[in-house]
């Protein structure tokens, strides 16, 4: 008989891919969690978590922040499915000076990455399989991208979005995007820290939702804008984007 794995860990990578979007290789982490090289798993294909940094931060940012630590500790308790986790860095010129599109961080996400991490790893590629998910500037993207691709991703989440200092115009304005048809079909989680410039923005984007009647969760937590806050909910997070998985 096969042996059972024993793995306690998950492993972080760091890779790069081709972006015909940027006209360059960009790179990525993914967080593969344990026992995905077991012999006895080969078959086993698992849903994809992308989690987008803030800014000025990269891909670093969602592993200093202890994801992969959470990501193993909840698996292994069997609170957590297995999942990969990939954190993609967004280069200034499109992170900070695009909105959506084509030729926008969007458009590097769908058309480059996506595709890439589908045909590189055992995924589950489908819509059910599929979550979004970003701090603050990675917040705003994470709406975006998700409101307007429900048909790719089953959940979004923004922690902190940077809506106040947003200035897209509304074909990808969140608050505009609310219009959107797939958005009612989405899993939606918003949360913002009691001190936490980004509070006012996000309880807008959460009043305006109640009013459309779009259900999602929001959560005011205790902090401020800062890494910390963000630390401290890690598992709560995790926990919502696997909720179904």
């Amino acid at each position: 008989p096969t042996p059972a794995c024993t793995e306690t860990r998950g492993q972080i990578e760091r890779r790069t891919y081709s972006s015909p979007t940027t006209g360059s290789d960009e790179v990525y982490r993914i967080y593969l969690p344990q026992c995905y090289d077991f012999p006895g798993h080969a078959d086993r294909r698992y849903p994809v978590l992308y989690l987008l940094h803030g800014w000025p931060y990269d891909d670093a940012h969602w592993d200093n922040l202890g994801v992969n630590e959470a990501a193993n500790v909840g698996i292994q308790a069997g609170v957590l499915p297995p999942v990969i986790i990939v954190m993609p860095r967004g280069s200034e010129g499109i992170y900070i000076g695009t909105s959506g599109g084509n030729y926008s961080f969007e458009g590097q996400l769908l058309n480059d990455l996506i595709p890439h991490v589908d045909a590189t790893y055992r995924t589950q590629a489908t819509r059910e399989g599929r979550a979004i998910g970003g701090i603050s500037r990675g917040g705003v993207w994470a709406l975006e991208i998700g409101f307007l691709n429900a048909g790719l991703f089953s959940t979004v989440g923004a922690h902190s979005p940077a809506l106040s200092v947003n200035l897209a115009p509304p074909p990808y304005d969140p608050f505009y995007l609310l219009d959107e048809p797939g958005v009612s079909m989405l899993r939606i989680y918003l949360d913002a820290g009691d001190t936490d410039w980004a509070l006012e923005g996000t309880q807008a984007l959460h009043d305006a939702m109640v009013e459309q009647g779009i259900a999602h969760q929001f959560t005011i937590h205790s902090g401020s804008h800062t890494n910390g806050l963000w630390e401290a909910n890690m598992v709560e997070y995790l926990g919502f984007y696997t909720a179904e998985w």
